[in-house]
């Protein structure tokens, strides 16, 4: 059973940003991370404020069959997408390994050939 309520999925799909899935395409090309407070330098906001954002933008790339892009987006103390991240359950990440598999995949991915190839 899904941790997300369907209104909260609904709002993370919404809140989805391209200009930031672009962004987070472009570090992985380079096998780079990102925190969450350099997400904010960047583009304004709390380092706090980027979940349902986030969420949209993993919501969008299940939906295509990619990459979980967001999860390039680590904390500053842990190397590691934040715990609160409930979703990443729903998406099938249980553990620290799981998340480390798919910030491989996205490393590894052409991303070129998609919406947020640069």
């Amino acid at each position: 059973m899904p941790k997300i309520s369907a209104a909260s999925y609904r709002r993370m799909k919404n809140s989805y940003r391209l200009d930031i899935a672009k962004h987070l395409a472009a570090l992985a090309v380079n096998s780079e991370t990102v925190t969450y407070g350099a997400l904010s330098d960047r583009f304004g906001g709390t380092a706090r404020g980027w979940g349902d954002v986030l969420g949209g933008i993993a919501i969008r790339c299940r939906e295509n069959e990619l990459p979980i892009l967001s999860v390039l987006v680590v904390s500053a103390a842990t190397g590691r997408p934040s715990t609160d991240a409930v979703q990443y359950e729903d998406l099938g990440f249980n553990s620290p390994l799981d998340i480390q598999e798919e910030q491989r995949r996205c490393f590894e991915f052409d991303w070129s050939k998609t919406p947020f190839g640069t």
